[in-house]
Parts: C-alpha cells; structure tokens; sequence
C-alpha cells in the first residue's frame, strides 16, 4: 500500500496543491517554495502533529483568521494488499482508499473522513451517535437489506458495527454495496480505538533540523532509540532480574532472616526505652517496634548509548560527524518500522503451540507487515559529494523494494536521477502561493514535438551531469558550449550584473543539437529559458582542406540544423537586435526568448577591439576556434575596456537578466 496522490488545502503556502506520487518523488525548489511544507503536512496526517493557527494559509501576525479557517489534507493509496483491504474494511473495497483529514482552526479539533464502500445504508449506523439512535437506524436499515442479522434490545456498539461487517464480509453481498464520500473515518484512524492506517502504512519523517545525536545517542524520553528498542531493553532487564532472583531465591530468605533478626535486637533497646517513658503517660500502654524487611528488588535500570565505528575507530555517536550522524538516525528511523527480518527475529513458539500453528502465525504476521514511507528533508546535509552520490542511489534502490516508498525535499543535483526524472516536483513561490510543476519524457517529447526516445536518450545524458543545476535555477540560459558562457558569466559579474544572484544558470549541451530538447525538459519544469545558438553562416567556409562540394554540403546541413531549431522556438516576439522571424544568415538577432549569432559568438567579439589584444596577450586567437582556452577568454572579459563593448554582447545579457525580472 502506497500513496498515489496528495492533496493539500490551505496549510502554510500550500493553498491549493495536488501531487501524484510514484515509488520515489524528489521536490526542488528554492527556499520556502513549500516543498518541505508537503512533508510536514503528511506528517500531521499520519502522526497527528501539532497544528497552530499560523500553519494556516494566509495567516498574518495579529490579525484574525478568516472564519472556519481549516487545514486540509487528503491522501490517495493504492496496490493495497488483502490484509490492507481486511483492515480498512468499507474504506479499502474498492481499486483505492481515499482519505482526508480536515483541522479546523477555531476549534483545534480534527475530522477524519473517507470514501467507502459499504451496505445501503450502513453509514447511517456507523456514523457517532447515541446508541439509542445506532440501534434504531439498524433495525431501519435492516428492514430494507436482506439476510442483515437482527440485534438484541440491549445491543452494544461493537455488536452493532460486527453486524453490519459480517453481512459485508459475504461475498454474495457485494454487488449492494454503495460509494460513500466523505464517510466518518475517526474510529479508524486511532482517536477512539486502534490506528489501522498506521497498521498498514508508516510513515517515517526525517527533518532537516533536530538533535541529532540526542535522537539516537541516548535512551532519554521520546527519543528515536527509546522508540526502537526502550520496550525490548526494559523486558530484557525485567526478564534477566526475575531469572536471577528465582536461582538465589535460598539465599535472598536467608538474607531477609538475618537482617529481621539483627533489625530486632537493634531495635529492643530502643523500643524498651521508650516504654519507660510512655508508661508515665498512659499506664499500660506500650510500643512494639517491629521490622519488615521488603522483598529484595535489585535497583538496577538500564541505560544505553550508541557508539559508531568508522574505519576502525569507536566513538560515541556525538563524537562522529554530522554526516554519520545523520545516517545513523536514517537508519534507525527507518528500523523503528516492523519488517520481515525483525518479525521472524522476535517470533518464537509459545507454551503449548506446535511448530504448525507457529509457523501460521508467523507467516499471518509477515502478511500484516506495514509498508513504510520514508520522507528525508535535505538528505544533502552534512553529506560530502562523494557520499550524497552514494546516498542518492541509495534512496532510489531503496525505493525499488516493496512496500517502501521514498520521498524527498532537496536542493542538491545529486538526488535528480535520470531514471527517475518524471518523480521531479518543481516547486515556485509567488504571491503567497506555492505552485508545482512536474514533467515526464512524453510532455517533453509533446512539447518539443520530438519522438519519447530521443527525449529519453536527452535525459539520461544531461540529467546526471552539471545540466541539473539547472532544475534548482530561476531561470537558465542554453549555450551551445563554454566559450559562451565562460564570456557571459564573467561579464555578468564585470557589469555587476551577476546571473548568479539573480538565480540565473548558463548551462552548455555542447551542441545545437541539445538546445532543443534541453529547452523542452526544463520549460515543462516551469523554468524560464533562453536559448543562445549559433547560427554557423561560415563554419563552412572556415573547414580547410574541403572541396568546393565539401563546402555546399556543410553549408547546406549547417542551414538545415538552424532552420530547424530556430522554428521550434518562440519566432514572433520582439527583437533588440536583428530582425524576426530569423533567416538563416540574417545578422545577429537578440529576442525576448532566443538569440541567434549569425555565425558564432567568436564573430562578434572580435568587433571587441581591446579584448581581442588580451587574448593575443595570452596567445590565443579568435580565429582559432579549435583551440578555445577559456581561462583566457574570461581574463581577456575583466581586461578588455567596456567602452568598446559590441552593442550585441550587451543586448544578449540584458535579454537573459529578463528571464526572471519579467
């Protein structure tokens, strides 16, 4: 059983957002887009955290909320096995269970409700009511359902509700059964009896901020060792004294013998100097001073400590680095939740069962077994590169396992991984508002009007490269290759117009042929982005040792490669340079989404007088493209003089700061 979608109302900046799930989901965004809002609210859901008036959507400090202000979260699961369906009963008849949780902030209480499938009429009787009421909507109910058993004058609640399960539980009824929405789920979900949803599903939240090594490095109250393993310490201790206290029990009645006997004759003369004095109070009247020895208890109380080794040293969990530290507390979160090797661990045969029933009851229980959510927000943190590479895989082979189910809110690259590209979650923040965004190869191959396989092949190039940056960026920029951006970057930052405080990325795909796809992927993501490509009017000419032929043909597919990217772009807007539509070998045109060098960027910095003699200092030539060193380029960028600037260079980074000052 897992979580299909998500549905968020009205919790912090989540007004209104809904979420498909699969096996693994990884939500990007800046900081307080709400990706890590997402995981919080689930939390509540399931573990019944605290809400507070400002969790509230909209809410203001010193201003009231607006009236019935509510928290709502409703969450889908499907795959549910038998034993989920056995469990959720009306809630999981059907090819999923739904249920909402709603918080309502003036009163601070929680309604729980989902959609059922159960006997006509049977929500009548289930929902909270006197049991005078309960009893007279069943005998009602029971007069228009056939074979619906009759009750006792005097029925109890469970006796009621075990009727109406029991007609339910015959497979002969089941074509009766109506949908039921927003039926009243409270009784099941633990505030008025057993938690079966966490019977079936646990949800485990790793957050970004808390006390690492107070969680798992000591047994203290409420913490994640106390959790995982306080009950089984206590019984282990309890278990070991009475053991040890029955083998010397001989010894422990000597010991109490000898110590009435010796308490008695340190305690006759006092008793008799006592009496002295009180028969001069009240005649006849005395004391008797008798000892009772308690039964002997040894005051022993465990405590436990977690020690780490790495690489052949010990230490206490609080002495290791936080990234250990973290893993340790991942880990043990994730073993708070029951699994196979844990449920056969701990199984044994009880007095009086033979091996048959004992191995029933075990493969019964293996059956029950919760699925397990894992939520991690930043798992990035205190985790070297090399390790987050590690850890990120980790995650998704993890999630490959049944019954486990991860989710994560991230800022790092490492996470996006090419096979899990549609579980991305682009999260913005606008107005007060969180919106989300998701793409999958066929949107992108839609969009791009391209086949799923090319997009496909596009992504598992780019996506495990630097090109991931560009998913965590407000806007990015697509070149062809570095030559391009290391010019733009460095003067970005000569201008004082740095791309990268303005959230900008310059991502290269080292070819025309990139741009394209590229785009598409990161549009889908909501991402602004803006193409610079060249427009290759004389490479052609430029090849040396080709024949007039030669020539036409390059020339030619040079052409047709242009042509081509330039009519899958945006071609109708307005240009600060050049003229739209573009024609291939038209000057260079700078637009609103695109900017097309007739040539490459090499032609038009060589109008750049002052940053052509840097390079020549350095010993490079712009007419040796073969040979780009662009540590060169970026040093001829900070020397060259801004006065000479060619008007298109300017035009080209003005048009990319307006991807996200639009």
């Amino acid at each position: 059983m897992r979580i299909s979608q998500i549905s968020v109302k009205n919790f912090r900046s989540l007004a209104d957002v809904t979420l498909d799930l699969g096996d693994y989901a990884a939500f990007i965004g800046a900081n307080g887009s709400g990706k890590s809002s997402v995981l919080y609210a689930l939390d509540w859901f399931f573990n019944g955290t605290t809400l507070a008036p400002s969790d509230v959507h909209g809410y203001a400090d010193g201003q009231p909320l607006v009236e019935g202000a509510s928290i709502e979260v409703s969450v889908t699961f499907v795959d549910l096995t038998a034993k989920d369906r056995e469990r959720l009963q009306q809630y999981g008849r059907g090819d999923r269970a739904e249920i909402r949780r709603t918080w309502y902030a003036e009163t601070g209480k929680t309604m729980t409700v989902g959609n059922a499938k159960q006997g006509p009429g049977f929500s009548t009787v289930r929902k909270d009511q006197p049991i005078a009421d309960r009893r007279s909507k069943y005998r009602e109910v029971a007069q228009a359902v056939d074979d619906l058993a009759p009750i006792a004058g005097n029925a109890s609640k469970d006796a009621i509700l075990t009727a109406l399960a029991d007609w339910e539980a015959q497979p002969r009824n089941s074509h009766l059964f109506v949908d039921v929405t927003d039926d009243d789920a409270t009784q099941m979900m633990g505030w008025n009896g057993a938690n079966v949803l966490r019977e079936c599903v646990r949800f485990v939240l790793v957050p970004a901020a808390t006390s690492i090594s107070g969680e798992v490095g000591t047994a203290s109250k409420g913490t994640a060792l106390t959790e995982l393993i306080g009950s089984f310490m206590a019984a282990a201790s309890a278990k070991a004294q009475t053991a040890w206290l029955e083998k010397h029990s001989g010894a422990i009645a000597e010991l109490a013998t000898e110590i009435s006997a010796s308490i008695d004759g340190a305690t006759g003369l006092q008793a008799a100097r006592i009496n002295s004095r009180l028969s001069a109070f009240v005649p006849n009247a005395t004391v008797q001073l008798t000892p009772t020895v308690p039964e002997f208890t040894p005051r022993l109380d465990p405590s436990i400590a977690t020690a780490v080794t790495v690489g052949g040293v010990t230490n206490d969990v609080a002495r290791q680095g936080h990234g250990v530290q973290r893993a340790v507390m991942i880990s043990m979160f994730q073993a708070m939740v029951p699994d196979v090797e844990y449920t056969s661990g701990t199984h044994e045969i009880e007095d009086g069962e033979d091996k048959a029933a004992a191995d029933a009851r075990l493969k019964d229980a293996l059956d029950s077994l919760p699925s397990t959510i894992v939520a991690i927000e930043e798992p990035e943190i205190y985790q070297h590169p090399v390790r987050a590479r590690a850890f990120a895989r980790t995650l998704v082979e993890l999630s490959t396992q049944p019954a486990i189910q991860v989710v994560l809110a991230t800022h790092s690259p490492y996470f996006v991984q090419p096979e899990k590209f549609s579980a991305l979650h682009r999260f913005t923040y606008c107005e007060g508002m969180t919106a989300v965004k998701r793409a999958t190869p066929q949107a992108v191959a839609d969009a791009a009007v391209l086949d799923v396989a090319s997009v496909e092949k596009a992504i598992a190039r780019y996506v495990p490269t630097e090109f991931s940056e560009g998913f965590f960026a407000e806007g990015v920029a697509l070149v062809e290759g570095g030559t391009d951006r290391a010019v733009l970057e460095a003067l970005s930052a000569r201008l004082a117009r740095d791309l990268d405080l303005r959230g900008i990325a310059i991502l290269s795909v080292e070819g025309k042929g990139g741009l394209r796809v590229a785009r598409a992927i990161l549009m889908q993501l909501g991402i602004p982005t803006y193409v610079l490509a060249d427009g290759d009017f004389g490479t052609a000419e430029r090849k040396t040792k080709k024949t007039d032929g030669q020539i036409a043909q390059a020339h030619a597919t040079h052409e047709s490669a242009t042509s081509d990217l330039i009519a899958a772009l945006p071609n109708g807007g307005t240009s600060t340079h050049g003229t739209l539509p573009y024609k291939f070998g038209a000057p260079t045109v700078v637009s609103d989404s695109f900017t097309c060098w007739r040539d490459d960027i090499e032609q038009e910095l060589a109008a750049w007088a002052t940053f052509e003699q840097s390079l020549a200092t350095a010993g490079v030539t712009l007419a040796a493209r073969n040979s780009k060193n662009l540590l060169a380029y970026r040093n001829a960028v900070e020397e060259a003089d801004l006065e000479d600037l060619p008007p298109v260079i300017g035009a080209v980074l003005d048009a990319i700061v307006r991807l996200v000052e639009a």
